[in-house]
């Protein structure tokens, strides 16, 4: 079973879906927190294939109440979960902060993520074999690292977009770092990875400028993108290749694991340890 999060149609996440769905996974989770984006992208999977065993799971991941409610919901099916893909997230946004006062970026990106996951662990890792925890972050990760001791930017008055973005990318990789460290001697396997520039909804409030200034793309529109399905590509890989086992922790881009890719700060234990003692204060619950 996978439980993917972010399964907008057109989107890496969607297209992940899509790929996953013919594979024939014995059940197919779609979690975001708009019920019509769902059912669309169950329709897609369902006109292609009518029997894929696919459910519906609401998660706002701004809020810690709405995560709690769809961990405790996951927690309930009858069925086991092996892969896990958090995959949702926004980018670049304008300054706000979630329900709880977290800096929206880093609280949906990162910490709805966290809190989800943990709740889900003890279920994920109920069987035998091994399960893989898929963390989807950027190469936006050098725009910034976690800022420990101001991840709200003096609550927006010293806010760039931008670097808040770059924590929040930062903290996902770091977490991957931290479940291989916790976690993989009990089987469960993490990595991070870049889909690579593309084309989707995450930055729909910029403009092409803004794109061009971040390096995100060229003043060519036509160069650097990959398409939703080269992009899924690398979560699936991430998600199920068993030979990248040996490197769990690692972060993955093009299909492969790639940490000189990363700025060192991103993979760097000491930090992850640190990003998981203020994220457990975030959530106030021990993991």
């Amino acid at each position: 079973s996978v439980l993917i999060t972010g399964v907008t149609l057109g989107s890496v996440g969607g297209e992940a879906a899509l790929q996953l769905s013919r594979h024939a996974p014995a059940l197919l989770v779609l979690a975001g927190r708009n019920l019509e984006t769902l059912q669309a992208t169950e329709n897609a999977i369902k006109a292609e294939t009518p029997d894929a065993n696919t459910r519906l799971l609401i998660i706002d991941l701004s809020s810690q109440e709405s995560v709690r409610r769809a961990a405790a919901e996951v927690n309930n099916y009858p069925e086991r979960l092996d892969h896990l893909i958090n995959n949702a997230g926004i980018m670049a946004a304008p300054y706000s902060t979630t329900p709880e006062g977290v800096e929206l970026q880093f609280g949906i990106n990162h910490i709805g993520h966290f809190l989800f996951t943990n709740l889900l662990l003890e279920k994920i890792m109920s069987g035998e074999s091994k399960v893989r925890v898929v963390n989807v972050s950027s190469a936006g990760h050098k725009r910034g690292p976690v800022r420990f001791g101001d991840v709200n930017f003096e609550n927006g008055k010293c806010y760039d977009k931008w670097q808040a973005y770059g924590q929040s990318k930062t903290a996902n990789m770091l977490f991957s770092v931290s479940l291989a460290e916790k976690a993989g001697n009990k089987g469960v396997e993490s990595f991070s990875l870049y889909p690579g520039r593309r084309e989707t909804g995450i930055g729909r409030h910029l403009k092409p400028e803004e794109w061009v200034k971040a390096g995100i793309i060229n003043d060519d529109p036509k160069l650097n993108w990959r398409t939703a399905s080269q992009g899924a590509a690398t979560l699936i890989v991430a998600a199920y290749d068993p030979s990248n086992s040996d490197k769990n922790g690692s972060y993955m881009v093009n299909n492969q694991v790639n940490n000189d890719e990363a700025v060192e700060y991103a993979l760097d234990p000491k930090n992850a340890e640190r990003l998981w003692k203020l994220s457990e204060e975030i959530v106030g619950q021990k993991f």
